[in-house]
């Protein structure tokens, strides 16, 4: 059996996969958001 250190860090790592795409999408969707708010203020 290996070490309880060692399989925490590869079961952190396989649970940060998906959460990495996940992060891409809210920065993009945030990113969209700040567009929107920002040509609604000029019109405004």
């Amino acid at each position: 059996m290996s070490s309880n250190k060692k399989q925490v860090k590869i079961i952190r790592a396989n649970k940060a996969k998906p959460n990495r795409a996940n992060l891409k999408k809210n920065h993009n969707r945030i990113q969209e958001n700040i567009q929107i708010l920002r040509e609604l203020a000029t019109k405004g």
